[in-house]
Parts: structure tokens; sequence; C-alpha cells
């Protein structure tokens, strides 16, 4: 699986002259349509499938329209999701006359881990050959709590905190590791509630390398792993971009998509100054796009990410979250 570098001056050249145009934001699904439209038709389905939330291990279904807009009869050749968690009841067979529509059942898997947001794609195919690329999102609910959510070691004359992990329902559950190791003080071996303090030892977080996370291990259903951020003069956070998998039926444009969406982020906060440890990497196949450098770095990466288009669906996620 490739990881592509890109450096700050190449994101810079390719925000210039001779970058190919970008979608604007008061049409954010003109470039989808125009890539992705079943022959002479206009766009046949949304190009987003909400699903709402989900409980942890419980997969949910929902029903996904394909409606004919255009003026000639269309045939769906194959409607599919974009990994193994994503199933689809088989599509009735036959064209589609204009303004009919016909629905389908996608099922999606949220897995095992609770307090993350689920972006997956789902491809629609249409007889000749046209695909249309559909973003199913949804929101897996929380079954922790963690206070404070970011543990913020800009002064580095403050206390170090102690954070507090608790289960929403009150179920008791044990604390069992961290790592990396002693930078989270560990509740004693055995011990079981429905809420822990630990400390967090700033010192030894220096001697670790001063990691961008640290993870608990417990218990508790749903929460096995518990990765808290560390917010520090210099930080690496990620950002969710379509994923580019090895079998996905529009696997170029979707790096297409990738490129321009590097493009705007580099074209809407090239104006802030870089800080030599400032540099993005994308792993084109799972979409994760990371950002290393300061605080004033991330924070013009986070604002150029709220300024595009919402049919980019790009979003920032915690370390270890689902896709």
């Amino acid at each position: 699986m490739p990881i592509v570098h890109v450096a700050v001056l190449s994101l810079t050249i390719l925000a210039g002259s001779m970058a190919p145009p970008l979608p604007q934001p008061d049409a954010p699904g003109d470039a989808a349509a125009a890539s992705m439209t079943a022959s002479k038709t206009s766009r046949a389905t949304e190009p987003i499938l909400a699903m709402g939330d989900f409980t942890v291990g419980k997969p949910k279904s929902v029903p996904f329209v394909v409606r004919n807009a255009g003026t000639e009869p269309i045939v769906v050749t194959s409607i599919k999701g974009g990994c193994g968690c994503t199933t689809v009841s088989t599509p009735p067979a036959g064209p589609i006359v204009p303004g009919a529509s016909i629905t389908v059942q996608v099922t999606v898997d949220p897995g095992k881990r609770g307090g993350i947001d689920l972006v997956k794609p789902l491809y629609v195919t249409f007889e000749g050959g046209a695909i249309e690329s559909v973003q199913i999102t949804g929101k897996v609910l929380p079954v922790v709590s963690v206070v404070p959510e970011v543990i913020d070691v800009l002064d580095p004359t403050a206390a170090a905190p102690s954070i507090m992990i608790g289960s929403i329902d009150g179920a008791a559950f044990r604390v069992s590791g961290s790592a990396p190791v002693g930078v989270i003080g560990l509740p004693p071996t055995g011990s079981t509630a429905g809420r822990h303090e630990v400390p967090f030892d700033l010192s030894a977080w220096v001697a670790a390398g001063r990691p961008a996370s640290i993870v608990l291990n417990t218990d508790l259903p749903g929460a096995e792993e518990i990765i808290i951020p560390i917010r520090s003069s210099e930080v690496v956070v990620m950002f969710r971009l379509p994923p580019a998998t090895a079998d996905a039926p529009s696997k170029a444009e979707i790096e297409a998509t990738q490129d321009r969406i590097l493009q705007q982020l580099a074209r809407d906060s090239g104006d802030a100054e870089r800080s030599p440890s400032f540099r993005l990497r994308l792993h084109r196949e799972s979409g994760m796009l990371f950002v290393h450098g300061s605080v004033e770095d991330v924070d013009s990466v986070r604002a150029a990410v709220r300024a595009l288009p919402e049919s980019f669906g790009v979003r920032e996620t915690a370390p270890g979250t689902a896709g």
C-alpha cells in the first residue's frame, strides 16, 4: 500500500496557475455528476446516503433509491459497497423507465468501536459501464466518556492532568494497560468500576518521545482501545479523504479527487507561515491524510478543510477511528 509524501513546495506548485479547475463551493455536486452519471441522464442517485446513528456491533439497514431522472431507460447492473462491512440486496432486473425508480436495502456493520464517524463508499454501475459513487455516512454512538478529550501540554509548567474515564451506561469495566507504558498511571490490577481516574505523567510522556496520542486498553465492549490525543507545540492530526481502494471501480477518479483536495488545501492554507516540521503525507488506499507540524500549521489546514465543498467528504478523525 503506497504512501504518497506531498511536500509543501509541490503543493504550492499544484495550487498555481497550471492546476486543473476546482469545483466551487456553491456547486458541490458538479464534479461528481460530470464524471459519474448514467448515459444520457441526470444523476440517478443522491451523492450522500445518511444512515444516522449506529450501536456498536449492530448492523443497520436503510433503503437506497435509484431514480431515472433522464429521458431514456437505464439499467442498473450492480450496487456494491467498498468493503465487506457493506452489503446490498439484489437490485430488481430490467430497465428503469424515465420517472421510475428502484429500491434496495443497504446494510452496514459498524464494527466494534464506539464514538466514531463512519464514511464508506457505495458504487452504482449502469449498463454501458457508467458508475455513480455514493458516500455512506453515519455515527457509531460512544460507549465511554473521556475528560479531558484532549491532553494539553502546550504549557510545560502547568500541572499534569488526571483523566476521568467512565462508561456511558454506568457499566463497570477494567483498565488493563496503556501505550506508551508508564505515561498513564493505571488503577490497581483487577480494579473494576464504572468510572476510573488515571493520572497523566508529563515526564514519562517526554521520555517516550512526545507521542501525539496515548492508548488505554479496557475490557469495555466497544471501547477496548481508548485513544486520547495530545496537543503540544508539534502535533500530528489526521484527515480522512475519499479512499482509493485497489478494488474500487472508480479508483482513478477517486485519486483525481484526492489530488484536487490537496490542491484546494494548499491554496486555502498557503498564506500561513509554515514551521520547519510541517509536512503532509497521504495514504491513497485508506484516504488518510497525515498533517505534521505546529498548532498553527494544523489549524490553518483545519480552516482550509472547513472551506471545502461538502461533496468532498473530508473530515478530521482521531487516530484509530474506522472509515
